[in-house]
């Protein structure tokens, strides 16, 4: 049991270094794709913690939510390249 809050634990912390990590970016820039990622992450973040609170195994919680939160985080930094290319 504690194992599981030690993977929850870990994952929260990613995503709530990766939600900084965008809110960062948003202040530096003032663009919208990275506020927007960031508030996803942390919405993620809470689902995942309340469903491994119900009872879902971890593993089955913990992997795919981080898999997921890297995919937007890749996502993000590629839109906003790809908008930033486009002002200039």
């Amino acid at each position: 049991m504690n194992d599981v809050y030690v993977r929850l634990a870990a994952l929260d912390l990613a995503c709530m270094l990766a939600a900084a990590m965008m809110f960062r970016a948003w202040r530096k820039r003032q663009t919208r794709p990275p506020l927007v990622a960031a508030g996803f992450l942390i919405v993620l973040a809470v689902v995942a913690s309340a469903l491994v609170m119900l009872g879902v195994p971890s593993g089955m919680v913990v992997g795919p939510t981080f898999i997921f939160a890297l995919l937007v985080v890749m996502y993000t930094a590629r839109l906003e390249r790809k908008l930033s290319s486009t002002r200039r």
